[in-house]
Order: structure tokens, then sequence, then C-alpha cells
């Protein structure tokens, strides 16, 4: 950045100098700019976004109360209207901060939330892959032909 004048006084009584200034901005840990927008992620819950709920982000002037839809998918990509970096050239109008919601999956779970999740995963038709070979079999009793199984066929015709 240049400032005019404010540098080093010139020889023999010239004008002075121009300044230069030498800004470094460094990487911040939440948000990231790009323009006059900001990016960030936020990690939810399964059950947040599963069922649904208020949940607060953070934004550069402060936090915002936001409701996660229910059935919300992992990188659900979210716009927050006019709360990203105000214009240089114009106070009235600002960017806009967009913010990805993203699933976390829990490491560490005990007994009975286990035994939650499992109970989750009948309740909804899984099997939490235990699925045997005759599970894979048609209700007629026949196996399910493989690809390999109908190339052959392709080849004996």
């Amino acid at each position: 950045m240049r400032i005019r004048e404010k540098g080093e006084p010139g020889v023999n009584g010239g004008p002075r100098g121009d300044l230069l200034v030498e800004v470094n901005v460094s990487r911040h840990p939440i948000f990231q700019r790009q323009d006059m927008h900001i990016f960030s992620t936020v990690p939810i819950s399964f059950a947040q976004a599963a069922i649904g709920a208020d949940i607060r982000i953070k934004t550069v002037d402060g936090e915002v109360l936001y409701n996660v839809k229910p059935g919300t998918k992992t990188d659900t990509k979210v716009r927050l209207k006019g709360k990203g970096v105000p214009s240089l050239r114009n106070s009235q109008v600002r960017g806009d901060h967009y913010v990805t919601l993203v699933i976390q999956t829990p490491e560490h779970l005990s007994q009975e939330a286990k035994e939650a999740l499992r109970r989750f995963d009948e309740l909804t038709g899984n099997t939490l892959g235990t699925a045997s070979e005759s599970d894979s079999e048609p209700k007629s009793g026949k196996k399910k032909k493989g690809f390999m199984d109908k190339v052959k066929e392709a080849f004996d015709d």
C-alpha cells in the first residue's frame, strides 16, 4: 500500500517520498474470504440432520440462529445473505456468508448409544451389513445372476 509524501525527506529540501506499507493477513481458523464473501464449515450431528434442529452459526458479526431442515445431507450449502464483508465503496452493500453443513460421525460410542443405533437400523429396514447370502437371493428361490454369469451365458448361446 502506498501512502503519498509520508516517506523520507527529499534530498536538498525536495518533497518527501512515498511510504510503502506491506500488509500480511494471516489465515483465520474458521473463516475463509473470497472477495466480499465469507466461507465456513459447520459440523452437525446425525440427529440434527435427520430430524432438524436450530443451530448457532458463527459469522464475522456474531452468531446467527439457523434452522436445519429435517433430512439435511452432508455437504449441504447454506447462504446467509448480507453476512459477508462490507464493500469499501458502498457501506450499504455486503457480501454473503456461505456455510457448508457437515454431518459428523461419532468415533466413540457408549454401549447404550450403540444399541440405540442398532435399534434405529432395524426400524429403518437395514441390518448393519450382516446380510447373509440368502438375503441377496430373489424370493423365487433362484440365485441372482452376477455379471460374470451373464457374460458366460452370452458366450454359451
